[in-house]
């Protein structure tokens, strides 16, 4: 019987990877974009769970919103969406399918989260509230679904080679940055996507609630100088 896995944020860098690794597995994959799901607005999501007829045995949740600012710059609307987008559209979503039976028993829930859910640097405030928001959402998840032998875990990648880290940094703050990096890069796409399809796989049968940083030792290095 075909495995069923929905990417959700399939649009951007770390999501295309994930959504191609795992139709290399055999998976049969939905993914969405911000154009085919809006999660800024909850009639889209409730829309987009009440047409759906697929049972899912791996959802992964790969969208963000990032707009890094200082604190007394960011206004309201800013923080709302960052929350918005970034954890209350996959309760509402997750709410929805388990509700419609459409996530199957001894499946499993990928948050693709970030170091920022461990830590936080200035001008992130929105984002790091909702990263570290995530870490609970995954933990308390982890508890209560798994009665219904639903396993739930995240991923925190570090500093990944995407369109958005080069939008967010410099190419001399990449390279600042890579020096603190004990592997001396930044990470591959590719490698985060790796490391979800051991999560939703029987491999990974008896990981639930944890947290699987991929940074290349820059957590373990203490941020080095």
């Amino acid at each position: 019987m075909m495995t069923n896995a929905l990417v959700i944020g399939a649009g951007g860098d770390i999501g295309t990877a994930i959504h191609r690794n795992l139709e290399a597995q055999g998976y049969n994959v939905v993914g969405t974009t911000r154009k085919s799901l809006d999660l800024s607005k909850k009639v889209s999501i409730d829309a987009f769970t009440r047409q759906n007829t697929t049972e899912f045995d791996h959802i992964i949740f790969c969208a963000a919103e990032n707009n890094p600012q200082a604190f007394l710059e960011t206004t309201d609307d800013v923080i709302d969406q960052s929350i918005q987008v970034n954890v209350l559209a996959l309760l509402q979503l997750l709410r929805n399918l388990l509700r419609g039976s459409t996530i199957g028993s001894n499946g499993s829930i990928v948050i693709i989260s970030s170091l920022f859910g461990h830590f936080v640097r200035a001008k992130r405030l929105p984002y790091v509230a909702s990263k570290h928001a995530l870490m609970g959402v995954c933990k308390t998840l982890a508890v209560e679904l798994s009665a219904q032998k639903i396993r739930v875990n995240s991923v925190s990648p570090g500093f990944i080679d995407t369109k958005l880290t080069r939008k967010n940094l410099s190419v001399e703050q990449i390279s600042k940055l890579e020096q603190c990096i004990p592997l001396e890069r930044l990470g591959h796409v590719d490698e985060v996507a790796n490391v979800v399809s051991f999560l939703v796989s029987e491999m990974a049968s008896y990981v639930n609630g944890t947290d699987v940083i991929v940074d290349g030792g820059f957590f373990a290095g203490g941020f080095m100088e």
